[in-house]
């Protein structure tokens, strides 16, 4: 087993040493938060979507997605985010952050962190189901956790459904939703990309993969270690081991394919998502925590994903 662990931490090391350098870069001042900002609205905006378009373009040759993974990742989802609201009940939280804990235990880093990592490991044919997984993170997450805020207010009811609404209406004008989409769309329109086009989608793929994980260490910069690191370990501890656990006895349950298996664990094996943060400022709860569990998970993913391969049998490159 140590043999094996070792053939897929290195195998992993280069990506996360490109998340160190990007951290080194604004620890040593070489650039600053607004150069972070500008680089990570690069990256999702264009730079991951046409990464998923040439992906997903692929569908049609694919074996045919299995709709069971969101059963198996998102059935363990509530279980972990009931579990992530037991835990801000110990910190003695309020409604608002719980929900923060809760959200923090499920929301990975499934794009600019997950889809690298997924690819260099589990290979190309991985990749729809993360592209699902994706899609409904991001539809039912942030909504789950807008609809706990207001449900939690003291007067009785929802105060404004919209606000619960407006980002499930919002998801389809997620430029990485939209590269998923067109690129599934493009897949079975029957039509042939040029290949002068072709090969500068090729170009811009192969950049996207480490420019995306420079961008997350350069993000994780502008957080601390030392604040709230009881809650952060607490949170990381459930993101990157209870939850990949919880997700392999459902999938097995339910009787799910080794690579869907796979790739839903190592999707949930991913670090606290850097959208945490934002949320607990919006809700201006828990930034401290948030701010740690960013932190802390990914360091010890770098570990954590690895071991998952490991124990998961993932014995060659794909």
């Amino acid at each position: 087993m140590l043999e094996m662990f070792l053939f897929h931490f290195k195998l992993c090391l280069p990506l996360f040493l490109l998340v160190l350098i990007g951290w080194g870069l604004i620890k040593i001042r070489l650039f600053d938060k607004t150069t972070t900002g500008v680089l990570s609205g690069f990256t999702f905006r264009f730079l991951m979507p046409v990464l998923l378009f040439q992906l997903m373009s692929g569908l049609s040759e694919m074996p045919a997605v299995d709709w069971r993974v969101l059963i198996a990742f998102f059935g363990s989802c509530i279980v972990i985010y009931c579990l992530g609201r037991l835990l801000g009940g110990f910190f003695k939280l309020d409604n608002t952050g719980k929900t923060i804990f809760g959200i923090a235990a499920i929301f990975g880093n499934n794009v600019q962190l997950g889809v690298p990592i997924v690819q260099v490991s589990l290979g190309d044919a991985a990749m729809p189901t993360i592209s699902i997984l994706i899609i409904f993170s991001v539809l039912l997450l942030w909504s789950v956790a807008i609809a706990s805020v207001e449900l939690g207010k003291e007067s009785a009811g929802i105060r404004d459904w919209r606000k619960i609404v407006r980002p499930m209406t919002r998801v389809f004008k997620n430029p990485v939703i939209i590269g998923i989409i067109t690129g599934s769309l493009f897949s079975f329109s029957g039509l042939e990309m040029p290949q002068f086009a072709d090969k500068t989608i090729q170009y811009i793929a192969s950049a996207t993969g480490p420019i995306a994980l420079i961008v997350v260490g350069m993000g994780l910069a502008q957080h601390s270690f030392s604040a709230a690191l009881p809650k952060g370990l607490g949170i990381s501890t459930l993101k990157i081991i209870v939850h990949p656990l919880i997700v392999y006895i459902c999938a097995r349950l339910i009787g799910l394919g080794d690579i869907e298996t796979q790739a839903c664990v190592i999707t949930a094996t991913l670090p606290v998502a850097i959208n945490i943060y934002i949320m607990a400022s919006e809700f201006k709860s828990q930034e401290g925590a948030a701010s740690n569990a960013i932190f802390v998970s990914t360091f010890l993913s770098a570990l954590v994903i690895p071991f998952a391969l490991t124990l998961l049998g993932v014995t060659v490159v794909p």
